[in-house]
């Protein structure tokens, strides 16, 4: 039997089908033909289509869509290898770099044998005579091996490949010697050493002859390494650092593939018998120590094999090579004049892991403890009273009073045993570079500490640690482990590129106990910068290097440009682990950063690579997160030919900032860009103006509503695409799913930007229910999925099974938009919108919809008290035909006269600077938005801004700097916002000023572009 309640749906269905129909037949009627079969059928089809979809909207439903689950994650590394994978492309681009290349280096692979794992052997082998390289030679000492076909074996090899050599110790004289005997029998430029077991990469030859090609002062090159099991499969990378001197005192963090210069390897005498285990190790120390370059090549070009009882299954199977570390890198500190003690700490010990750390003299140069301060009693005295656990002798601390007037802080500064100095910032705000530069041209010690007053000493050892490692040759500052109060990280040194291409600490809120990515988090390591929190620099270098810049970066960023500055000076910043704090942040200074300051660090820094940083390693978070991502090996070829699809062609946010973008890779010769949109519009005309081809063409999904017909269609686009020839595909927001689809089908690699902030359980509502996991499920195909902010990214994670998401600030160009601006002086604008002097201008621009919310603004309006309301006009710029619109203007209708006379409702314009350049204040009343243009757009014309605070405006806006935020919705916060605003003329003049510092802070035009270069590069190498 049928329930009321299907009875009653099925009558709703039959209803709404009935007119749908008809409304589809009058087409037919009013064009004066019958429809055919096809078409009927279609009719009936989208009838169902547009009932279902409207049964839908206003569901709040976030649970998946039927038919579809969420994505299982991936491994990150097995990402990264699917990302990384050789193409007949990518082999053909690495022969002809090699045919284009002069002076190609002979490169000799030595492998020491004994008593082999055939299996093993004969696929290490194989991995050396399958090179792409073929400039090589294979020299294979067999120490003595007690298995027959060993010999026979090795001198057949010698037999078939005239690259292979072989000799034959007579006795066992375990890896150094037989090393050695391997190098005696050498004829190559540099030494490469390939255990009997392990695997080289097919292009590790080739990448190293092309990189010691081009710099002919390298020594010692690197790469990075995996591990591989006995069924072939990979795990544990070692995404490695660039050149880190401290890092290898640590450990043996060269390992795999390990290239040396023939000359050197014979200058230090090769491998020291007495070392078996940790024999490389006591190599490498022993010839970076000479070497004039070292390099890295931070790509995966060999693989370690896990065997049982190697030490690539665990450390601990060769007891012995610990010792034999620990006693390498003894000598190599006596051998550099250095006194120390090597120790591997408990925790090493108990891990099994070959990990040292040094314990130096509690004696030696003098150090001044500078400690700045302004009132805080309690805080300073627990931060002096945790320095007499020091077990260094040779200090002084000095307390620098910043204008303290706390008469409990005055009395107990008058109490100090300690040298007090009373510094004045003559500018009258606390500028923390102005008052540490005096402090340190007042003392005389050999090396300061910079030391916050919230700081609290928690080892003993600190300033031992970090005095003995600041006297290493070539080192120009030492930082600290700096830990909350709760016991989490919040300093382990400072990597550049966190925070959107700023800069951060690494492996910032882990838990004490956790030693990080390769155990860097407890280990002495190079990093770019350490913080000034606890900082140790000899005094003459600071001032050589003019101190910290007290101009540009009085308060933030001062520490992190002092050590950037040394570091292209030729010094090297050391992180020590076991010089432990207790950082309680925010007591020294209860203010948020200058956008100046980060203004103008960010246009310092922002193209800066940080050489102590993998670039396969994520910079999303700070916990060293392997990125799935091919690094582009090859210079400037010819622009990539790509198909940019549009959700449509209007003067909307999306498809005009895909136009910017596609222009601007053109005018770079990067991408040769052709656009495809469903619609036509007036972005058609710009695009066609600036050379740049447009099609529009019928939707490829135009009338389909079931899986075999979605299948054939995007079957057929992919088609079209492959024909066109075109290398890349990028789709600009989600609407644009089935380019990637396509894209995919017709393995052609894509990008997909994603410019919206929609719950994604129902975005796709708007497709029949067979098609949304298709749509879903095109988040784990493209190379890269892009999004405008952090929020966006946050609120799709749940698909992102492949690693493959990223963040790329939508950025303004300033350049064309000043030009626009000169156009419109104020003066002009406001007269040709008849605004007399005194009237504030409120201007909210964007398309009139529910989404953007402007009927917040006009029911603040009726809240306003009259000496606002006299003061105030309102623009509301952006109107189309809607029933949305309508509903507004009937708000405004309803107002009183005088103060619906004070709103005035604009269409859509391009020509939007006349608003600008007018407007006093700027709101954006949204409910979801990623990234707001309009909201960039303000701050370079330098509008206050009153904002709802959703998704990316949250990352655009400083609060209280340059705009305040009230809840969607509360017409009353609103109003009061914008009473404050009209009312108090020097906080509209503050926020003026700020406007553009905030936005220089921001993302720029050209990083964006750089950034979208960089993915379009990798993208087609894929």
């Amino acid at each position: 039997m049928v329930s009321a309640i299907q009875k009653s749906r099925l009558a709703d269905i039959t209803s709404f089908a009935r007119y749908s129909f008809n409304r589809g037949r009058d087409w037919f009627l009013r064009n004066r033909r019958l429809p055919r079969k096809a078409e009927l059928s279609r009719l009936i089809k989208r009838a169902l289509f547009e009932y279902q979809i409207r049964r839908r909207q206003g569901l709040n439903d976030l649970s998946c869509p039927a038919g579809f689950e969420l994505p299982q994650p991936l491994d990150p590394y097995q990402c990264w290898i699917a990302a990384n994978q050789h193409t007949e492309q990518t082999v053909a681009l690495l022969r002809d770099r090699l045919n284009k290349s002069s002076s190609l280096p002979k490169i000799s692979v030595l492998m020491p044998v004994y008593n082999p794992p055939l299996k093993f052997f004969e696929m290490a082998l194989a991995s050396v005579r399958n090179q792409i390289y073929e400039n090589w030679e294979l020299c294979i000492a067999d120490d003595a091996s007690t298995e027959p076909w060993v010999r026979t074996r090795l001198r057949e090899l010698a037999n078939e490949d005239p690259r292979i050599r072989v000799c034959f110790r007579e006795r066992n004289g375990n890896i150094s010697l037989a090393s050695n005997s391997a190098a005696a029998i050498a004829t190559g430029d540099f030494f490469l050493f390939l255990d009997q077991d392990d695997l080289l990469t097919h292009d590790a030859l080739a990448e190293v002859a092309l990189h010691l090609s081009e710099h002919d002062t390298i020594d010692v090159l690197y790469s990075d390494d995996d591990k591989i099991d006995t069924e072939g499969n990979r795990f544990a990378p070692q995404f490695k650092p660039d050149w880190s001197p401290e890092l290898l005192l640590s450990y043996m963090y060269l390992s795999h593939l390990l290239v040396v210069r023939k000359a050197l390897f014979e200058q230090v005498n090769g491998f020291r018998p007495g070392f078996e285990g940790s024999q490389d190790y006591d190599l490498a120390l022993r010839v970076t120590e000479r070497a004039r370059s070292v390099a890295h090549l931070p790509y995966i070009l060999y693989h370690w094999r896990v065997l049982r009882g190697s030490t690539a299954a665990r450390g601990d199977a060769k007891p012995a090579s610990f010792e034999a570390g620990r006693r390498a890198v003894a000598e190599a500190l006596a051998r550099r004049g250095v006194e120390a003690k090597v120790i591997r700490p408990d925790w090493a010990v108990k891990g099994a892991v070959g990990i040292f750390w040094h314990e130096f003299p509690d004696d030696g140069p003098s150090v001044s403890i500078v400690i700045p301060t302004r009132n805080q009693k309690r805080i300073l005295e627990r931060c002096i009273k945790s320095l007499a656990i020091t077990t260094y002798r040779n200090y002084e601390v000095v307390v620098i009073d910043n204008d303290s007037d706390d008469p409990e802080t005055l009395s107990y500064l008058a109490s100090l045993k300690y040298r007090v100095l009373k510094i004045h910032n003559p500018m009258g705000e606390f500028n923390f570079a102005y008052i540490n530069n005096r402090a340190v041209e007042q003392v005389d010690s050999d090396y300061i500490v910079f030391l916050n007053n919230d700081t609290e000493v928690r080892d003993p050892k600190w300033l031992s640690r970090m005095v003995g490692y600041a006297g290493l040759p070539g080192v120009g500052a030492v930082g600290a482990r700096l830990l909350y109060p709760d016991g989490r990280i919040q300093h382990a040194g400072i990597i550049h590129g966190y925070y959107d291409a700023m800069a951060g600490p690494a492996l910032k809120l882990l838990p004490d106990w956790h030693h990080g990515y390769l155990s860097y988090g407890m280990v002495a390591r190079n990093y770019s910068a350490v913080t000034a929190a606890c900082l140790l620099t000899p005094r003459q270098l600071f001032l050589e290097h003019g101190g910290f810049d007290e101009r540009r970066f009085g308060v933030a960023y001062n520490d992190v440009d002092y050590c950037y500055r040394l570091v292209d000076n030729g010094y090297r910043c050391v992180y020590v682990p076991g010089a432990e704090l207790y950082h309680h942040e925010g007591f020294s200074r209860g203010f948020k950063d200058d956008p100046k300051e980060v203004a103008a660090f960010r246009r310092k820094y922002s193209n800066r690579i940080d050489p102590y940083y993998s670039p396969n390693l994520s910079l999303q978070n700070e916990r060293f997160e392997i990125q799935p991502r091919r690094l582009v090996r090859i210079g400037r070829r010819k622009p990539i030919r790509a198909l940019m699809c549009s959700n449509n062609l209007n003067l909307e946010g999306a498809p005009y900032c895909q136009y910017e973008l596609a222009i601007e890779l053109a005018r770079r010769n990067e991408v040769k860009p052709v656009v495809h949109s469903p619609t036509e519009g007036p972005l058609r005309a710009i695009y066609e103006r600036a050379g740049i081809e447009v099609i529009v063409g019928r939707h490829p999904l135009h009338e389909v509503f079931e899986l075999p017909e979605y299948n054939r269609a995007i079957d057929d686009f992919s088609g079209w695409m492959k024909r066109s020839g075109f290398q890349l595909i990028y789709g600009n927001t989600l609407q644009t799913f089935y380019a990637i689809d396509a894209a995919t089908r017709g393995g052609l690699p894509s990008l997909w930007n994603i410019r919206e902030s929609e719950p994604w359980q129902t975005y796709f509502n708007y497709l029949l229910s067979p098609l949304i996991p298709k749509a879903l499920a095109c988040f784990g195909l493209p190379y890269r999925v892009i999004f405008v902010s952090h929020a966006s990214r946050c609120t799709f994670e749940p698909l992102n099974a492949s690693g493959n998401f990223c963040v790329i600030h939508d950025g303004l160009d300033t350049r064309r938009l000043d030009e626009t601006r000169a156009g419109w002086p104020r003066e002009k604008a406001r007269n040709t919108l008849h605004l007399n002097e005194n009237e504030v201008m409120v201007l909210l621009l964007g398309t009139i919809c529910d989404r953007k919310g402007q009927k917040d603004l006009v029911q603040a309006m009726t809240l306003l008290e009259d000496n606002v309301i006299k003061k105030v006009r309102l623009f509301i710029v952006g109107d189309r035909p809607s029933l949305y619109s309508s509903e507004m203007r009937k708000m405004v209708s309803a107002l009183p006269k005088h103060r619906a006379a004070k709103i005035s409702i604009i269409p859509e314009t391009r020509d939007t600077a006349t608003y600008y350049s007018a407007a006093d204040i700027f709101v954006c009343s949204s409910r979801i938005e990623s990234y707001p243009r309009v909201i960039l757009e303000a701050m370079a014309y330098g509008l206050p801004i009153i904002s709802t605070p959703i998704f990316g405006i949250l990352e655009q806006i400083r609060d209280g700097i340059n705009g305040d935020f009230y809840k969607p919705g509360d017409e009353a916060e609103l109003a009061s916002k914008l009473s404050e605003l009209v009312l108090d003329r020097e906080k509209r003049e503050k926020y003026q000023i700020n406007a553009r510092q905030v936005l220089e802070s921001l993302t720029s035009f050209d990083e964006m572009i750089n950034s979208y270069t960089e993915v379009f590069r990798e993208s087609i190498t894929v």
